[in-house]
């Protein structure tokens, strides 16, 4: 007989973005682990509607919507909720920036839970490491009972500043869904490309599907394509799947108008509708397997989910050769690598991040275009291996590493 217990999440959900993508596939696999074992409070990052319940056992809050202090990341329901509620397991999947703030108050409803004789719940904190780690972003994290990273350069930089967490620190990656991304024939390819692109469906169409916001440094990937738009082959189009005037990141077509290209002749961006409420997952299968090349200039990753969605399409990859994507990449094995990169902060963070080389970017893409159009055994086999990689990462298996950690605490 399974062993019934309560549970508390605060993490991205019912929303377009990566961190929701994985509570998304996380929950639906527990659902079948656990069954009616497993009960789930989740306060929602980024989801702004009404509470509401999944089935039986899952209920889902806002977190903004229900914080008193308008958080953005829940953070003051979250802990009234510890507080007013006797959980057996606390689940956080966030930034570090986010989560070591609150562990003093964590802590706190804790040793009042202990004075009061309440139950004491345990806790698991699943967090990114993006660049390499300043020290205040490490104080307190032994409170927690587990602690898991989704990479080995994530774990190497919490070890460097706390080697005494190597006994709780585990790795565990990002899965994912061979259901939702895949490749497609090249004939529904041709029709969607036509369909979508129009008349600049035969170009050579360089791909970014990433957010509009300061760590994806997306001025670098309009440069970058614009030198080798220039310089290599003007019958070549930028396709950018985002809001081009994210309250996060550039005004891109601001950008864009400072420079020789023309929108719906050398790039465009999605439909309104699409970057306003995210296209489908069937329409994004499609929009990724339409591309030529996906290029990622970000300073920085903890994962990656679009350049993972994107190898399971079997299109190649550039992407700068640093943090989680040195991994992802094996050493260049499974995609094409941006070798060059200069130190860069931004006033959002202060953080020292790693900018991309136009040049490079413009020469890589070239070299990229020139094998395509040969038909390159080596294009084929690092998208093979980036293929077989993505495949191997099955959301059903990465699940059931959770679950195990979870049964651990219960």
């Amino acid at each position: 007989m399974k062993k019934s217990f309560r549970m508390l999440a605060l993490w991205d959900y019912n929303t377009f973005t990566g961190f929701a993508t994985v509570s998304k596939n996380l929950v639906a696999h527990w659902k079948t682990i656990f069954g009616d074992s497993m009960k789930l409070d989740i306060v929602a990052i980024n989801y702004f509607g009404e509470s509401y319940n999944e089935g039986a056992n899952i209920r889902v809050i806002s977190g903004k919507v229900n914080d008193v202090a308008k958080d953005d990341f829940g953070r003051y329901v979250f802990m009234r909720s510890i507080a007013d509620v006797d959980y057996d397991v606390v689940f956080i999947m966030q930034d570090l920036g986010v989560v070591v703030p609150m562990i003093p108050h964590i802590k706190k409803i804790l040793e009042d839970k202990k004075a009061a004789n309440k139950k004491q719940f345990k806790s698991i904190v699943y967090f990114p490491v993006d660049f390499a780690l300043t020290p205040n972003l490490a104080v307190g994290l032994e409170f927690f009972n587990t602690l898991i990273t989704y990479t080995e350069y994530g774990r190497s930089h919490v070890l460097r500043l706390k080697p005494e967490l190597k006994g709780k620190l585990k790795v565990i990656p990002h899965g994912h869904n061979m259901n939702e991304f895949y490749p497609l024939r090249i004939d529904k390819i041709k029709e969607f490309r036509k369909e979508y692109f129009g008349d600049n469906a035969d170009k050579f169409i360089i791909g970014s599907v990433n957010r509009n916001q300061s760590r994806k440094d997306i001025p670098t990937t309009i440069f970058g394509f614009l030198e080798y738009w220039d310089n290599y082959n003007k019958n070549s189009f930028l396709y950018l799947h985002m809001n081009p005037k994210d309250p996060m990141g550039w005004h891109l077509r601001t950008i864009l108008a400072q420079t020789p290209l023309v929108e719906g002749r050398d790039f465009m961006f999605p439909p309104t509708e699409d970057f306003n409420k995210g296209a489908d997952v069937a329409k994004m299968n499609k929009i990724y397997n339409s591309l030529d090349v996906f290029l990622s200039t970000a300073t920085g990753e903890g994962w990656g989910l679009t350049i993972t969605e994107a190898m399971a399409c079997e299109v190649p990859v550039i992407a700068p050769n640093h943090t989680s994507i040195a991994e992802l990449s094996d050493g260049g094995k499974r995609m094409f690598l941006l070798e060059t990169q200069y130190p860069v902060v931004a006033m959002v963070d202060n953080v020292v991040r790693f900018q991309s080389d136009i040049y490079e970017i413009a020469d890589v893409i070239y070299n990229l275009y020139l094998q395509t159009e040969s038909s390159s055994v080596e294009i084929h086999t690092r998208v093979n291996k980036a293929y077989e990689f993505v495949k191997n990462l099955n959301w059903k298996g990465i699940a059931g590493k959770f679950a195990e950690e979870i049964k651990k605490l219960v």
